[in-house]
């Protein structure tokens, strides 16, 4: 346990410390005045606070009770012993913000504090057990409501989850894009030892180099050229609760040997900064990508992976669990501002239809139906007008062939189908991705930049003056 005395007296702190002693596995940290107290907190994690209620010799001083305010803002996780020397209105407004309990300076004496103590360890214990105890026993808990389904792989993803949330281990999730992994991800902190602490997501291949390490480390003034003021990063902002990096395999080298130490030591050094702070939270990281592969091409540290992988979460994709197609379309359907109905010939044709897109597409197709749809009768003749190919699931495929998407390309008529269908593969990539040109790339199995390009080319294409010399 570390405990924090936060005292402007010498002699009450020696009291204290001498009495803290007593108890077995105590880190003891102590400061002077509010600035001291504050480094401290920023640099441990604090389990316990003993905070005098004025922290100078000015009665007018309400510092401690400043401190008080500043911990609940903060967090709610560290009980709060106030001291003072008599009682005082700033004792019970200590005790409406937040104070676990309080001593009077003329009682600080073995018999009083230490049994307060171990009354709060005790209770941090009880509350551990509980959080363990609901998260194993509790089948039926409302582990990961998003995740919709009964089939066994999401039974078994479901039972992952519960076990692994209880841990303040590295979580790696892995899964192809649009399967659901940020649902994977909430469901891991909502029922972790802090769901009332922040939950921080940080898209690694989303930001340039230069600007991730300032966003997960934070900086110092003057640390580089624009650094006007100090910001804080998500190793600090995220206090106790999870840091969710996603896309990891996109995090660059460098950033990954910083953040093996972090998970390794707990602590961190702001960019700038000659001190380090100490991180309290817990980390998750979600990929589509085989990190093991990227290992072996030395595009990925083998320590980290390691490191990582000890707790993985594999999400399944849409086609090794149809059986919960049914479902899914019912949970999409209740989002919608229409009651679309599903004939049973058109769900059995959605069930015999690959979905590369995974969840995220069958959610797609369902708003351009409640969007575009004519009637509130969804059948398969209205799938097909859709893009959904009735002949080719009908044979059994996972989707229709490549050679009758060649045939009806070819019978379009439209003068240059090559380009034709590249844009509209383009358009379906982003429109499965939400607009996002990296996971559309990914789709579409070329490099992000050849989508930027194209995408470029298409909108300046539309600005070009017609024959008539009209924009």
């Amino acid at each position: 346990m570390r405990l924090l005395i936060v005292d402007d007296q010498a002699s009450a702190r020696r009291v204290l410390s001498s009495i803290v002693s007593k108890l077995e596995g105590v880190e003891l940290h102590e400061a002077s005045s509010l600035a001291e107290a504050r480094r401290v907190l920023e640099a441990e994690a604090i389990d316990v606070a003993l905070i005098d209620m004025r922290l100078s010799t000015d009665a007018r001083n309400r510092d401690g009770l400043t401190l008080v305010a500043e911990i609940r803002a903060h967090t709610a996780a560290i009980p709060i012993i106030v001291t003072a020397s008599q009682e005082m209105p700033e004792i019970r407004m200590a005790m409406r913000v937040g104070a676990y309990d309080y001593i009077l300076k003329d009682d600080l004496c073995e018999e009083l504090v230490l049994p307060v103590l171990r009354g709060i360890g005790s209770r941090r214990l009880l509350e551990r057990e509980v959080r363990e105890l609901r998260a194993r026993q509790a089948p039926g808990g409302p582990i990961a409501p998003g995740l919709v389904g009964t089939s066994r792989p999401m039974e078994l993803l479901r039972e992952i989850i519960r076990r692994a949330a209880v841990s303040d281990r590295p979580v790696l999730v892995t899964g192809p894009t649009g399967a659901g992994k940020e649902l994977v991800v909430a469901a891991l902190h909502a029922h972790g030892p802090h769901p009332e602490e922040p939950i921080l997501d940080l898209n690694c291949g989303a930001i340039p180099e230069a600007l991730m390490e300032s966003q997960l480390f934070g900086h110092e003034k003057g640390a580089f050229t624009g650094a006007e003021r100090r910001q804080d990063g998500y190793f600090t902002l995220v206090r106790q609760g999870t840091l969710f990096l996603d896309e990891i395999a996109e995090l660059p080298l460098p950033l990954q040997a910083k953040l093996l130490r972090v998970l390794e030591t707990g602590r961190f050094r702001p960019v700038g900064s000659p001190a380090e702070l100490r991180f309290e939270g817990r980390v998750i990281a979600a990929t589509h990508a085989d990190l093991a592969h990227r290992v072996g091409e030395r595009r990925f540290r083998e320590d980290l992976f390691y490191r990582l992988a000890v707790l993985t979460l594999r999400v399944p994709p849409l086609s090794e669990r149809l059986e919960d197609l049914p479902a899914l379309v019912a949970h999409f359907c209740r989002g919608q501002g229409r009651a679309l109905r599903f004939s049973t010939d058109a769900l059995d044709l959605l069930g015999r239809v690959g979905w590369p897109g995974n969840v995220r597409q069958l959610r797609n197709l369902i708003d351009r139906l409640a969007v575009f749809a004519d009637g509130d009768l969804i059948t398969p003749e209205v799938l097909q007008t859709f893009g959904v190919d009735q002949a080719a699931a009908a044979d059994g495929e996972p989707g229709p062939g490549l050679g009758a998407i060649a045939r009806s390309i070819l019978r379009l008529p439209v003068e240059n189908k090559l380009a034709a269908i590249e844009e509209a593969l383009i358009a379906e990539a982003m429109s499965l991705s939400e607009g996002n040109q990296t996971a559309a790339a990914r789709l579409l199995g070329v490099h992000r930049k050849a989508v930027g390009r194209r995408i470029d080319d298409r909108d300046r294409d539309k600005l070009q003056p017609d024959k008539t010399g009209q924009a």
